[in-house]
């Protein structure tokens, strides 16, 4: 079945300044409701491109949940801890090379 747009929650595990990895944690499918707008308006267009637009802009805070060598709550290292490590074991990384872990959302049009 066909979707618009797709909101993705991501960890981005970071292993230097730059440089990071991905865990995608959940991906859910989006549709765009455009029949709230007549396109016979002069202004359709204009308001469907910024319909879309705000859509597509994440709605969530990226949220800091590891740094300084220690997850930020216990709730977070319970979740999170044992799916990072094997992630970063695969990668030839260890918890040492983890400089901080961050919890994002990204949007995109499929």
């Amino acid at each position: 079945m066909g979707c618009n747009y797709y909101v993705l929650k991501i960890l981005q595990i970071y292993y230097s300044e730059n440089n990071y990895f991905e865990i995608e944690l959940d991906r859910i499918r989006g549709y765009y409701n455009d029949d709230q707008y007549d396109e016979d308006e002069d202004d359709y267009e204009d308001k469907l491109q910024q319909y879309v637009k705000y859509t597509l802009t994440p709605k969530m805070k990226p949220i800091l949940i590891y740094n300084n060598n220690s997850f930020n709550k216990l709730s977070s290292e319970k979740k999170y801890k044992t799916r990072v490590e094997k992630i970063i074991n695969s990668m030839s990384h260890n918890w040492s090379d983890i400089t901080k872990i961050i919890k994002i959302e990204k949007r995109h049009e499929v």
